[in-house]
């Protein structure tokens, strides 16, 4: 027997009894939140034209692609944003008003496989297209917030950024595109000394080269976005910093400024974000569970120009986490088996029907057994009692 056929492929896992029923739970509680708050599930192809995400950084060398018989590029679905987006401005082009839409999906992204990163992995998600504005972020950015309790999170926090800040700060040091790109590269990777080595090399004027040299220390509260302010000289800079601060308040009003803080060198591997931008983590995990932000730019590219915002928490990292926690609970409700003596198998099926009715876990005995065999059977079956039906 060749060994590949027991192993699965590389990046991928298989999800067991008691963890798959939790996970799925999660997903349940987490869409049913997003069904309160007025968010319409929606479902669109697990692979698409490689066109479709073609310009917006995601058809590159860690995407899955193959050819149809038609001869087409078809690429596995990397993230939900891109395609709700191409649907958006063709199946739903007449709708005026402002979509808020949710889903649950497989995507595919090549990764180097380590723990909370797969090449197969499960999404939950939001996007809200045809707001602008503070309000429309502070919401997603509370219902984020709400998204991490119903999966049964306590100890985690949310950092925002706002891309406009730093764009404002490449526009005002005249940066080449390879310098901003570079630039990015290194705040996404959080690497300080390639940030520096790279600021010096751009040959920026002193007082910006030092914001740009402390972006990956700008984290705080309110009172960061005082003392940039008192720094920048950009407007630009300026109201990206007075609307992080205008989202803020309105998150008070959500009752979910506590979990929150700012990281003015935020940025994210997706380059089509405009706007506010955020990440969510828990305490002791070295990676985000959930993130977003605003995306204006993006719908151009498909014909229908309009403002977006949005998030994805990536399922099977919370689940790690939870589990890692110690509180994600794989056990499930109780099982009842249903045994049956030598002449009672309809009564056995009967008795199983009617406890399933009653909402009851049931499991059906496969073959006739004594009441000691059945006894031993809902042990080996993990059901926590039995019933037995007698001759």
């Amino acid at each position: 027997m060749s060994d590949s056929i027991l192993q699965v492929p590389y990046g991928t896992r298989d999800v067991l009894p008691g963890e798959a029923a939790a996970r799925r739970q999660m997903e349940d509680r987490i869409c049913s939140l997003f069904a309160r708050w007025g968010y319409d599930e929606v479902a669109t192809p697990t692979f698409e034209y490689l066109d479709t995400f073609a310009g917006s950084g995601q058809a590159d060398e860690g995407a899955f692609k193959f050819f149809d018989r038609k001869g087409s590029i078809l690429m596995l679905r990397t993230d939900m944003t891109t395609p709700i987006a191409r649907m958006v401005s063709t199946r739903m082009r007449k709708d005026t008003g402002v979509k808020r839409l949710s889903y649950r999906a497989q995507l595919f992204r090549y990764e180097e496989a380590q723990a909370g990163r797969q090449c197969e992995f499960t999404q939950c998600g939001i996007e809200m297209m045809g707001a602008s504005g503070a309000p429309a972020d502070a919401e997603v950015i509370a219902l984020a917030v709400h998204t991490l309790l119903e999966a049964g999170l306590k100890n985690f926090y949310i950092t925002l950024g706002q891309m406009e800040f730093i764009n404002g700060l490449i526009e005002a040091a005249a940066l080449t595109d390879e310098q901003a790109k570079e630039i990015k590269h290194c705040l996404i990777k959080r690497n300080a000394a390639g940030l520096e080595q790279a600021v010096e090399s751009a040959k920026i004027p002193e007082q910006l080269a030092n914001i740009f040299k402390d972006l990956l220390f700008l984290h705080g509260g309110v009172q960061l976005l005082n003392d940039m302010q008192q720094r920048v000289l950009s407007r630009r800079c300026w109201n990206a910093l007075e609307n992080l601060r205008e989202i803020y308040e309105l998150a008070k009003a959500y009752d979910v400024a506590q979990y929150l803080s700012f990281d003015l060198g935020l940025t994210r591997s997706l380059d089509y974000y405009t706007g506010m931008l955020f990440e969510g983590y828990a305490a002791g995990m070295g990676y985000s569970l959930i993130g977003g932000g605003r995306y204006d730019n993006m719908m151009q590219r498909f014909g229908k120009p309009c403002p977006a915002t949005g998030f994805a928490l990536g399922i099977d990292r919370i689940a790690l986490t939870l589990q890692r926690q110690g509180s994600l609970d794989v056990k499930g409700p109780e099982t009842v088996l249903v045994a049956y003596a030598d002449g009672k198998t309809a009564e056995g099926i009967t008795l199983a029907c009617s406890l399933r009715k009653e909402g009851k876990r049931v499991r059906l005995a496969d073959r006739v057994m004594t009441e000691e065999e059945a006894r031993q059977a809902a042990k080996e079956n993990h059901c926590g009692e039995y019933r037995y039906v007698k001759g």
